[in-house]
């Protein structure tokens, strides 16, 4: 059987597992993110404990990725290059190092290899459509209109949890390194809002203050929190915090943002109508968009930021007014008196995103080994890193001055959702984090995502009553 033959078939379960997980969730009125994420758990445990070399191989990917990245750049062998990337107890017979070995090197080794960079770069394509989405739902306007209380909201919302994450790591965490710190305080700064925007939705609160601060703020909070993941970026690729490398990568960070906020709408505007001499008008909006945000994703990358920043930037600075469109949907009657619907970017691009960042959270649910939750380290980080997440943006409701639910605004700033697993698992990757503190976080952002509906729901209803 040729090995594109196992490829489809891994599609076809990861997708079909991402699916029924997805609709579990929404069944039960919860994220779908949660399902997909849940459902990854299962799956890769279960192969995993079932001796699949796939899930063995997903399970300690960023370790398979070091010895395979050791063979690349030294030519040596895979044992010689275990010995410069494992430790001593890793290289015991039954530890890690072996158990990847016999499947790197085994008769299954390529179509295993083969499978596993197939979901990687499924992975790492649907998080950079998931952050080009995100920008796409907001604009450079909306950044502009947030407002002082949306500010002050996500300036105390992004410093108060990564300063009690820091804190938190280096008191619980004493032999971790300085960037393993300030990742976990990174990751605990950031802020999912779909789930509060779908509830503040659904209780028709939407245009209440309450909402424009929290959406507001979250705009902000997104851009933040980016900057921050890129400078930690930065410290971790350099080894320690060196002032010149941080400023560096903060100016790079603000020019990039400043020069996307001043002339990125034009700019944007100016290519499409060069691009509509060439293409049809639905190619246009479908091609170029996704063109720029790869484009935009490469361009970060290569500066030093991270690749989400230029996807999500890309997505700031594109919206249908480009191409003609109201900022409802474009709906007209053509030339035969037909009534004419015109998709918008964002429904063009939703089923490609739809497919592939399920890829990226089932993936992240299938590096996570239960058998950490039994270990008393795993249990006392997630519940150090669930307390400081809810504490540090309850703080930032203080913020949002009088004539408002503060309570409501803290509240809606608590979930992590996708947004706090693509940190924890660039963290990962990089081996800043260890499979303890990524357990951890995965249950935190767990926590986070479904106790926010229920108090949010109830904070709400509670201030109606009084009013009443």
């Amino acid at each position: 059987m040729e090995p594109f033959s196992f490829i489809l078939l891994e599609l076809a379960v990861i997708i079909g597992m991402a699916s029924i997980g997805r609709g579990l969730a929404l069944r039960f009125n919860q994220a779908s993110v949660l399902g997909e994420l849940m459902i990854g758990v299962l799956l890769g445990n279960i192969a995993y404990w079932l001796g699949n070399p796939l899930a063995t191989v997903i399970m300690h990917l960023d370790d398979a990725q070091k010895l395979l990245e050791e063979v690349w750049r030294s030519g040596s062998s895979i044992n010689d290059a275990a010995l410069h990337v494992f430790n001593g107890n890793e290289l015991a017979e039954g530890g890690i190092s072996q158990e990847l070995i016999s499947i790197i090197v085994g008769p299954h080794a390529m179509d295993t290899l083969l499978m596993t960079m197939t979901l990687w770069l499924f992975s790492n394509l649907g998080v950079i459509l998931l952050l080009f989405m995100i920008g796409l739902e907001n604009s450079v306007t909306d950044m502009i209109k947030v407002g002082t209380r949306s500010l002050l909201v996500s300036i105390i919302g992004v410093v108060a949890p990564f300063s009690l994450g820091f804190i938190a790591s280096s008191w619980f965490l004493p032999d971790a390194s300085t960037p393993a710190h300030l990742f976990i305080g990174a990751t605990l700064s950031a802020t999912s809002v779909g789930i509060t925007a779908r509830v503040l939705k659904d209780l028709n609160r939407f245009k209440s203050k309450e909402a424009r601060v929290i959406l507001g703020a979250a705009v902000i909070d997104d851009i933040l929190g980016l900057i921050i993941l890129a400078i930690v970026i930065g410290i971790v690729s350099t080894g320690s915090v060196q002032i010149a490398d941080v400023s560096q990568i903060l100016l790079l960070s603000i020019g990039f943002i400043a020069l996307v906020l001043l002339y990125g709408e034009k700019s944007v505007g100016w290519l499409v109508s060069k691009f509509y001499q060439v293409f049809s008008k639905i190619q246009v909006k479908l091609l170029f968009p996704l063109a720029l945000a790869f484009l935009m994703a490469a361009f970060t990358n290569f500066i030093g930021l991270a690749s989400i920043v230029g996807a999500f930037a890309a997505g700031l600075i594109v919206n249908d007014e480009h191409f003609g469109d109201s900022k409802k949907r474009s709906q007209h009657c053509d030339e035969n008196g037909r009534f004419d619907y015109s998709p918008t970017t964002q429904e063009l691009i939703n089923p490609i995103e739809s497919l592939f960042a399920p890829v990226f959270f089932v993936l992240m649910g299938m590096q996570v080994n239960l058998k950490t939750f039994l270990e008393t380290q795993t249990i006392w980080l997630a519940v150090m890193f669930t307390v400081v997440a809810i504490i540090g943006k309850l703080l930032s409701g203080l913020a949002a001055g009088k004539g408002v639910n503060r309570f409501v605004i803290g509240v809606g700033m608590i979930p992590r959702g996708e947004v706090g697993l693509i940190f924890a698992s660039i963290g990962k990757g990089l081996g800043v984090i260890g499979d303890d503190v990524f357990s951890a976080i995965v249950i935190m952002v767990i926590i986070t995502t479904l106790i926010t509906p229920i108090v949010l729901k109830w904070s709400i209803d509670r201030s109606m009553v009084k009013k009443i």
